[in-house]
């Protein structure tokens, strides 16, 4: 997948890979609506292209049946938005999947996941050449109640018409889940969200008592990070009052106003107001 912003693209890419690669059959179910049967066996198909190892597709699952039917091969891209190139990439992709399976033995559906939406169609046409892939607007076309009901809950924080309960109902899968690797994937994908809805995942997170696992994603890391920094400068800033204090008293002797005035000289100019304190600079001036 590529973006204009290899952040954004690359945050979006690995935790989508991650979610579904925990969960296949949920993914296969409620993203390309498969019917799949407890004989079935889905498992990882390789990404490495032949003859192109520097380029990999997003994510390919192997559903096996046990009836004898071909095997199905869904091929998962996920693109925060459009490139020029994206859907030559995507016919490059289908010829060396089917040079790979064979067409008697094997189906091939190919799938485009737009986590903020504004997808191409899923036709390309070219000269006498076409290919029709699955495109999956993620905010529009997919079913928040449903996305709810299982562990894919996060994509409907995307979702053009979120029920009220939505935030409450995301944080419940992901105290859900698990394992703590599992739970980070769908922490770390919620916050991806734009706007106030990551910050009300934040906070019914903290209030779930998933405090401890909060800690250990990437904007756990960076509250604590900020937290940290604050308190140093908090620090610095009652280390800078406490000193302004004693010049002050030192000098002038407890005067009644005195934390206010070493609050307001230390904030404006510490050092500066230190210097004229030690010089001796009257009251009255060090007042205006």
């Amino acid at each position: 997948m590529t973006d204009s912003n290899p952040t954004t693209a690359r945050d979006f890419d690995g935790l989508y890979k991650a979610l579904l690669e925990a969960h296949p059959r949920d993914a296969l179910r409620q993203l390309c609506g498969a019917r799949l049967v407890e004989s079935d066996s889905v498992v990882d198909g390789p990404t490495e292209l032949p003859r192109q190892r520097n380029r990999q597709s997003d994510k390919t699952f192997l559903v096996r049946h046990a009836d004898g039917r071909p095997t199905d091969v869904y091929h998962f891209e996920f693109q925060v938005q459009r490139t020029e190139d994206f859907q030559e990439r995507m016919v490059y992709y289908w010829a060396c999947m089917a040079l790979k399976y064979r067409r008697a033995d094997h189906r091939i559906h190919q799938f485009v996941l737009w986590p903020l939406g504004g997808g191409f169609s899923g036709r390309f046409r070219r000269d006498r050449a076409q290919l029709d892939y699955r495109s999956v607007n993620v905010p529009d076309d997919l079913d928040p109640a449903t996305l709810l009901d299982g562990p894919l809950a996060p994509l409907a924080l995307w979702s053009q018409k979120p029920p009220p309960d939505l935030v409450e109902r995301v944080v419940d899968r992901i105290k859900a889940a698990g394992a703590v690797e599992e739970q980070l994937v769908q922490i770390e994908l919620s916050m991806l969200v734009e706007g106030s809805l990551a910050a009300q995942v934040l906070d019914v997170l903290q209030r779930s008592g998933m405090s401890n696992v909060l800690e250990q994603s990437e904007m756990g890391r960076e509250i604590g990070r900020r937290n940290h920094e604050q308190g140093l400068e908090q620090g610095r800033e009652q280390a800078r009052f406490e000193s302004m204090r004693t010049a002050l008293r030192a000098r002038y002797g407890d005067l009644a106003d005195l934390d206010d005035l070493a609050r307001r000289l230390s904030s404006q100019d510490h050092e500066g107001n230190i210097a004229r304190i030690v010089a001796g600079v009257s009251l009255v001036e060090l007042r205006s």
